[in-house]
């Protein structure tokens, strides 16, 4: 008579389970995750905007002009400046000053920064300083539908433009 041994591995077809579970899981947490790590960069694009053009209105106060340049604010902007410092490229915005034409600081002649997304669907954060009664700190427009939908999930989409 033949003794089988209990073996106390698991079966090529346990094995094959437990990775499709896992691969659903995975396709369905994704783009989740995806969409909340570019919620975060838009957020800290937000702060940064608020802070420069915080920063704007306090060089304006003081100088009665707009500054020239990034490096004349109190406030630094990590990145790479272009010749003229009116442009900062960081890792996921570049942060354009005296660019939102359309919205400028209220009591200065300074447009406000404008933060634009870099590679990937572009989109771009500005304070809109609205006079309408319109309670908005920020506003945000896209290029396509993935980066309006960013906006839309921030609850600052428009179909404004800062310039």
């Amino acid at each position: 008579m033949k003794k089988y041994i209990k073996s106390s591995g698991f079966t090529l077809v346990e094995m094959l389970v437990v990775v499709l579970i896992i691969g659903v899981l995975t396709s369905i947490a994704a783009p989740t995750y995806i969409r909340s790590i570019e919620k975060s960069r838009a957020t800290e694009a937000m702060n940064m905007v608020k802070s420069l053009n915080d920063a704007v209105y306090a060089y304006a106060a003081e100088r009665n002009a707009c500054p020239p340049a990034f490096s004349k604010l109190l406030v630094e902007v990590p990145g790479n400046a272009n010749t003229e410092g009116t442009e900062v490229t960081g890792k996921f915005f570049k942060y354009m000053l005296n660019a939102a034409t359309n919205a400028p600081i209220p009591g200065t002649n300074c447009g406000g920064v404008v933060a634009e997304r870099l590679d990937v669907d572009i989109y771009r954060i500005w304070n809109p300083y609205s006079t309408a009664g319109d309670k908005r700190t920020l506003a945000c427009n896209g290029d396509n539908d993935e980066a309006i939908n960013t906006c839309k999930s921030m609850n600052i989409y428009t179909t404004e433009t800062p310039f």
